[in-house]
């Protein structure tokens, strides 16, 4: 170590922060490259390269956090501190140097198309008819006579987000998700069922065909649970990841038919279809992706599994939900849900594959629905 030295005190919090505690030991560190410290989540600044600091601790264990500048490296381990000086010595650079090439390869990564991306819709299908076949079941299809119509998705990578913050996802295996959104007479056959005595309301809109509505995330799941037993499938409701990965179908524009909204290519604000602002559409009102799915934006948002994070920080990179430590409504003391694809009466700019929102997961109104996923073997 170096002969440059920094004394810390680290103040014991029944002595009034007037003076080191008699009883503290000497903990000298020092590390290989620039890094920030916290000890017992107090933040002590910077410790630089090859210039050690010691800090006076009260006798027992304390808590050491060392992370670098731009937070790909962390080292965090519990020190214990008696009558004698210990000194530890940080190794970030190596590792940091490992973080800094993995990130540059996944960003060449991300500069090109990953999988199924700019395919030909032709090139797309195929992929889904060799899926289906390899899980021995049509491309399109359903497990009952009054069961949703699904349709088969295949595994692949793909650039999730926003251009300027994309991510990339590889979903492994193959899986199904609906064609539509539920409908309202999908709900009905729940209803009747008995395993739920929940009617939403229909806003003063007729039709069985139009998607339901004033259905929460709690309600979604109810109705995912009750059609696993009827079918003895899994169903579920799709991830995050996998909800853009099945709206995007290997496009890479703003939506999936083109950067700009176009005229009658969803039900949204401004896209001059006959319900835009008034009401949801029939589904299947409008031309599907190129997976054969409708109304993926816009008409309807839909409830997905992941709970609500600000951003795709620590996100999981193989499509699965991210549903740990998501962000408690302070209102209501309920867990926020992630929506996606917009709605009837939404800015087309919410309307876009990339755009994500939040809300509780108890609330219900006139413009959230939701669509399922289904496990493949």
């Amino acid at each position: 170590m170096s002969n440059e030295q920094h004394e810390d005190h680290i103040k014991n919090s029944d002595s009034g922060g007037e003076s080191p505690v008699k009883t503290a030991a000497a903990l000298l560190l020092e590390s290989d490259m620039d890094c920030y410290l916290t000890v017992n989540g107090d933040d002590q600044g910077e410790l630089n390269k090859n210039t050690p600091r010691r800090f006076f601790l009260s006798a027992g264990n304390h808590l050491i956090n060392a992370v670098t500048p731009d937070g790909l490296v962390e080292k965090e381990w519990v020190q214990a501190s008696n009558d004698k000086e210990v000194a530890h010595l940080i190794y970030l650079a190596e590792e940091h140097a490992q973080a800094q090439a993995k990130l540059r390869e996944q960003k060449e990564a991300l500069k090109g198309p990953l999988g199924i991306e700019g395919s030909s819709v032709e090139q797309i299908q195929l992929e889904q008819m060799t899926a289906a076949t390899q899980v021995g079941i049509p491309k399109i299809f359903r497990d009952g006579p009054d069961t949703p119509e699904m349709v088969v998705i295949p595994a692949g990578s793909y650039r999730m987000g926003e251009v300027s913050d994309k991510h990339k996802v590889t979903i492994a295996h193959p899986f199904a998700v609906g064609k539509y959104t539920i409908t309202v007479a999908e709900w009905k056959r729940f209803v009747v069922s008995g395993e739920t005595t929940y009617s939403p309301v229909d806003n003063g809109w007729t039709g069985d065909n139009l998607p339901v509505t004033n259905v929460n995330f709690i309600h979604a799941q109810a109705y995912v649970r009750w059609l696993s037993t009827k079918t003895g499938k899994t169903y579920r409701l799709l991830s995050e990841a996998e909800w853009e990965y099945a709206c995007r179908a290997g496009s890479v524009t703003e939506y999936y038919w083109g950067d700009e909204l176009g005229k009658n290519n969803c039900n949204c604000q401004d896209s001059k279809s006959e319900w835009s602002c008034k009401r949801a559409s029939p589904v299947g009102s409008f031309a599907p992706n190129a997976f054969g799915l409708h109304d993926m934006l816009g008409n309807v948002w839909e409830w997905v599994e992941d709970t609500w994070h600000d951003t795709y920080s620590g996100a999981p990179t193989d499509g699965k939900a991210w549903s740990s430590c998501g962000a408690i409504s302070t209102l209501s003391n309920q867990e926020w849900r992630v929506l996606r694809g917009g709605s009837w009466i939404i800015d087309p700019r919410d309307a876009r594959s990339a755009v994500r929102f939040m809300s509780d997961q108890s609330s219900r109104n006139s413009y959230t629905g939701f669509r399922i996923a289904r496990t493949l073997p």
